[in-house]
């Protein structure tokens, strides 16, 4: 696994984190606002600087644009430019800013908001909980795998990990070796109601006070 991380931001409860997430997920889906909704992608990402995880941040936007290229194919509604010929049309440009927003917003609230740690009641939460620790293991592993030999080296990483998880690395099975955030989260759970809180409020002021030039529909 990689090291410790860098946060600027107090450690917090991995259930408390899953919540949040939960809770702003309907907000920023049935956000139409296409500005709010970007603001709320950064948003997001700053959340993730701030707790120390990383993020591909020129992979994401290169995943992005591509998004609203492809939208560009089929034009819809008034024409913006035509360069080289190419007509840019008002409605595919919204709509492939709306596609590529939600990706990347829902990807980098995911990060934010969903933890290897985190263990949820139940058989289905263990075995959440055990497909994250997984997942985030062989991530953070992953400049072992070998372009010349792509099915030797991910079948090495897998057994790596998988022993490492029988051995007990893994966070969830070996409470001592978890870091003891309850202890210092109390200043950050309620920055984290708050942060709730007023992406539901700026949620409804959106419907309230519509503003349909930045709308994701074409007015």
């Amino acid at each position: 696994m990689s090291g410790p991380e860098v946060r600027a931001v107090p450690a917090m409860p991995s259930r408390a984190l899953f919540l949040c997430g939960a809770l702003l997920f309907p907000p920023f889906l049935l956000q139409q606002d296409i500005v709010i909704r970007c603001g709320l992608v950064g948003l997001f990402l700053v959340l993730n600087l701030a707790a120390g995880r990383r993020v591909r941040i020129l992979q994401s936007v290169l995943v992005a644009l591509g998004i609203v290229a492809f939208n560009l194919v089929i034009p819809t509604g008034r024409v913006l430019a035509a360069p080289l010929g190419l007509p840019i049309t008002e409605g595919a440009l919204k709509s492939g800013v709306m596609k590529a927003t939600a990706m990347t917003g829902l990807i980098f609230l995911s990060r934010f908001s969903i933890r290897p740690d985190l263990r949820l009641p139940g058989r289905l939460g263990g075995l959440i909980g055990k497909s994250l620790f997984y997942f985030e293991a062989i991530m953070s592993q992953r400049r072992r795998i070998d372009r010349r030999d792509i099915i030797g080296s991910v079948d090495a990483l897998l057994v790596s990990v998988t022993e490492r998880a029988g051995d007990g690395s893994n966070a969830s099975s070996n409470p001592e070796a978890a870091p003891p955030q309850v202890a210092t989260a109390r200043g950050g759970l309620p920055a984290l109601i708050a942060l709730v809180l007023l992406n539901w409020a700026v949620y409804a002021a959106a419907l309230l006070y519509p503003r349909p030039l930045w709308g994701a529909s074409s007015p």
